[in-house]
């Protein structure tokens, strides 16, 4: 199943993924919690630095990449092909499982939130544009991919298969890729507070966006929100 947790999208293993898989989901949901409050407070610069420093509490990341360009039209104009081109050299079969299911985030038609975009939409100012899509290869083990810019150009309602105006996108396009398996050890100290925190805002911040019928994601049927 894939499920939007807040502003990113998680795919999970499994058709009870939501169960088994629990952990990732309230990791990833505390995480863009705290990055955005921290964002709000001016306590942090940087988002997706302000989302690991959580992350890393309870998962520990075995891959790190990250990668800066500015968009041309060799690069695409969507930031499904901008990921595409990163993903090019995973040549493992848990990077080749990710690289082919980030092309069916383009099928989900109902509203695929980004991170930080301006309510409405309505507005030309420049915006900050965060997307996160991970992908449970298990209940403990992750890939994750992060793609950060900034526009002025009006957002759709699925911003990773959008096609981005190069004038309209100011600065660099900022692509970090991480793969990272969860310490129980870690995580178990922390569960309790982690749940107790959570408590209220899971129902709010969860949606399924759709389903996978194989871990190859050979096939993809979209289902509206619920």
């Amino acid at each position: 199943m894939v499920y939007a947790v807040r502003d990113a999208v998680v795919a999970l293993p499994g058709a009870n993924g939501l169960a088994t898989c629990s952990d990732v989901v309230k990791s990833c949901l505390l995480a863009q919690l705290v990055a955005n409050k921290k964002m709000q407070m001016k306590a942090a610069v940087d988002w997706y630095d302000a989302y690991l420093q959580v992350v890393d509490d309870f998962w520990i990341r075995s891959l790190k990449a990250q990668q800066h360009f500015s968009p041309g039209p060799q690069s695409g104009s969507s930031p499904l092909e901008w990921a595409a081109g990163m993903m090019t050299n995973c040549k493992d079969r848990s990077g080749q499982v990710f690289a082919a299911f980030l092309p069916h985030i383009a099928h989900l038609n109902s509203s695929v939130a980004a991170i930080g975009e301006l309510p409405g939409n309505a507005s030309p100012a420049l915006q900050d544009v965060r997307l996160l899509a991970i992908l449970a290869l298990t209940p403990t083990s992750i890939i994750s991919l992060y793609i950060g810019f900034q526009t002025r150009q009006v957002l759709s309602a699925n911003p990773w298969s959008q096609a981005f105006c190069v004038e309209e996108v100011v600065g660099p396009v900022c692509i970090r890729q991480a793969r990272a398996n969860l310490s129980e050890l870690l995580y178990a100290r922390a569960r309790e507070a982690v749940d107790l925190k959570l408590r209220d805002k899971l129902s709010d911040n969860l949606a399924k966006l759709g389903e996978i019928t194989d871990v190859t994601c050979k096939s993809f049927t979209v289902e509206g929100r619920s």
